[in-house]
């Protein structure tokens, strides 16, 4: 995929989340991502869901979802902890779905090559991802990969708000008027003059 496809996919894919579910599941997503900053910070992160071997190919398929180039990707931000983390809370009903799938993903592969994902070099991965992108499996990894990138990084992952920056976002607050009922009662709030 060229640099400026996977910006565009990348925003795209970004403002296509869906603020209602992210709302409904907030608090776990927060969870997950306050777990994955403190395991990564503590250098000695734990994984509760998937076994190491399992790991290493998650993490290879989220490399190849947001890989590292010139800026950093899945594999800088901790993506895996927090898609580990997430199997383990807020997603626990969806682990044994996800573990078999990444079951099935892992046994295609070994059939074609004498290798594990994780191991393989970078053309054989996209290749391989080429023919498993449109499947359940794939699509739960790149959800959770994004989902890993793009939330605030006060809740862990999104480390130094590295997916921001790939979108281009701006964690600022606007203050400029109209100002409305909510916030008359905030202090140094001044009405504006009225109209003669």
């Amino acid at each position: 995929m060229e640099h400026s496809n996977r910006r565009q996919f990348l925003a795209g894919a970004g403002s296509s989340l869906g603020a209602a579910w992210i709302a409904a599941n907030w608090p776990a997503i927060a969870s997950a991502h306050t777990h994955a900053a403190a395991a990564a910070l503590a250098g000695n992160a734990r994984l509760e869901v998937l076994n190491p071997e399992e790991a290493r190919d998650v993490e290879a398929i989220a490399a190849q979802i947001i890989p590292t180039d010139d800026t950093p990707g899945a594999r800088e931000a901790g993506a895996l902890y927090f898609i580990d983390r997430s199997l383990h809370t807020w997603a626990a009903s969806a682990a044994p779905t996800f573990r078999a799938g990444l079951l099935e993903f892992r046994a295609r592969f070994a059939a074609t090559h004498a290798t594990t994902f994780a191991a393989a070099d970078e053309t054989q991965q996209i290749e391989f991802l080429s023919l498993v992108e449109t499947g359940a499996f794939f699509g739960t990894v790149r959800f959770l990969t994004l989902a890993g990138m793009f939330v605030s990084p006060s809740y862990g992952g999104n480390r130094d708000g590295i997916g921001w920056r790939l979108i281009g976002f701006d964690d600022t607050h606007g203050y400029s008027p109209p100002f409305g009922y909510y916030d008359r009662d905030y202090p140094g709030f001044v009405p504006p003059p009225e109209s003669a």
